[in-house]
């Protein structure tokens, strides 16, 4: 058996890709639907396989990344050079696939048609080796999945599908220059005896090691260098302070003490850095106010980062860490400071987009025109009605965090579905009433949850319920 065919198998043999691979098939079905059901030329609608060789190649990429990372893998004969193999076998096996879709294309027959999949598959491998170069630039695999949302909002606004569909048809020479000096380039810069050195031993945070959250304590662990040395772990002294003067005025044994501990816990260093918001508001409200009422589904998620990113006060490793009453009114308690500082935070930006409504421009790109719109107040009612879904998904999946990060997303696909899907039936149902029932039911929830979890599960260690 040879090496490559040992590196193969790391991908059915990885658990953990299995669901990747049905959510790939899932996107692969939902681009190829449209012109295969209704082919159209000029339209944009075959070139969505490219983002999937974007994503198969930083994924595969990055499997080979995470055996580099093991020293014991240097014991395999000649694996050094396997790396770039792999990659590009299963680069070329991908966009093969891909680019059958253009037989579909309107007008096409011949000769033209046989440069048209050339030009396919050569434009499709240029995006895997874009997807493979992001793998290896990045030191965290969350961070170009965070980026790729984004780069799909821009192709959106500046019709790039078009485009690309245009110059592989219309200039199949141009992606199959592109195509092959980007493939001779990546099959050196993949071959180079440094590569193997770059990663060996190495902390790495690879695809799916997001939801391990030993791994990712481990990471953040040896990663610590001078830029969180620069900036510092520790809260200002002034903050320090003031929290154990509040502390201090509560008994020992009392709710309120705990509470502002846990406060002190999990807010000291954001209110140490308090200068930051001077920066964060400005640009959040130049970016909503251009994006428009849209806004709506960007509120969604600052719930689920709130959950994603904080302990819950509930648990703990500690048997003397609080009595079960000090974590349930300190987790509820907690989570309406969260309720209200997002509130707020959601008037401030709506407040200085209506100030700086007269002064933003009105530009041009590509035939479309971009206004700043003022933020309506009410969207502050958004975050009030997510945070306590999220809150309660976080308390009930705190020791599966992918089951976690699945039920924090499902709120922002409910929420385009009935926006895209059903507007015309929804819209009537948006009135006072539906949004203060929404609201206690949503808070109700949570309470419930939050009661039963703190009296009747185990707080401490491993969670198993009495």
């Amino acid at each position: 058996m040879s090496i490559l065919t040992v590196n193969l198998k790391h991908l059915y043999q990885r658990r953990g890709l299995w669901l990747v691979y049905v959510l790939l098939g899932c996107a692969a079905a939902g681009v190829v639907a449209a012109p295969l059901d209704r082919p159209q030329a000029g339209k944009g609608l075959y070139v969505g396989p490219l983002i999937v060789a974007f994503m198969v190649g930083f994924l595969a990429t990055l499997s080979q990344i995470e055996v580099l990372a093991k020293p014991f893998s240097y014991c395999l004969p000649d694996h050094r050079r396997i790396v770039r193999k792999c990659v590009f076998l299963i680069g070329v096996a991908t966009n093969a696939l891909c680019s059958m879709l253009f037989l579909t294309y309107p007008d096409l027959s011949g000769p033209q048609l046989v440069l048209v999949l050339c030009s396919a598959f050569f434009a499709g491998a240029v995006f895997y080796l874009v997807g493979a170069a992001a793998a290896l630039a990045v030191r965290n695999a969350a961070i170009v999945f965070g980026l790729l949302p984004v780069a799909l909002v821009a192709e959106g606004l500046f019709d790039l599908h078009v485009l690309l569909e245009r110059i592989i048809v219309a200039q199949p020479h141009l992606p199959i220059s592109v195509g092959i000096l980007g493939s001779v380039v990546m099959w050196f810069w993949l071959g180079r005896p440094g590569l193997a050195r770059r990663y060996c031993a190495v902390p790495w945070l690879g695809f799916m090691d997001f939801f391990n959250q030993e791994k990712l304590r481990r990471y953040t662990s040896a990663r610590a260098g001078s830029w969180q040395r620069r900036f510092s772990k520790h809260p200002r002294p002034w903050v320090e302070k003031w929290f154990l003067a509040q502390m201090d005025k509560y008994d020992y044994t009392g709710p309120g003490r705990y509470f502002w501990g846990a406060l002190y816990s999990t807010s000291a260093l954001a209110v140490s850095r308090w200068q930051n918001l001077l920066l964060v508001l400005p640009v959040f409200t130049i970016m909503f106010g251009y994006i428009g009422q849209a806004v709506v589904f960007a509120l969604i998620m600052v719930p689920a980062i709130f959950a994603m990113g904080r302990q819950p006060p509930v648990y703990s490793t500690m048997l003397i860490s609080g009595g079960r009453h000090q974590r349930f009114t300190t987790t509820l308690w907690l989570t309406v400071t969260d309720a209200a500082l997002l509130c707020i935070g959601t008037l401030v930006v709506s407040g200085l987009s209506i100030l700086l409504a007269k002064f933003m421009p009105i530009f041009t790109v590509e035939g479309k025109t971009f206004s700043f719109l003022p933020i309506d107040p009410r969207v502050a009612i958004v975050p009030l009605i997510f945070l306590p879904f999220a809150s309660t998904m976080q308390l009930v999946f705190h020791r599966m965090p992918f089951l976690l990060f699945g039920a924090l997303l499902l709120p922002l696909y409910v929420a385009i579905f009935l926006a895209f899907g059903w507007r015309e039936y929804v819209e009537p149902l948006v009135n006072p009433p539906f949004v203060v029932s929404l609201l206690a039911v949503s808070w109700g929830v949570y309470l419930l949850a939050l009661r039963h979890i703190c009296e009747k599960w185990c707080l401490v260690g491993q969670r198993r319920t009495h």
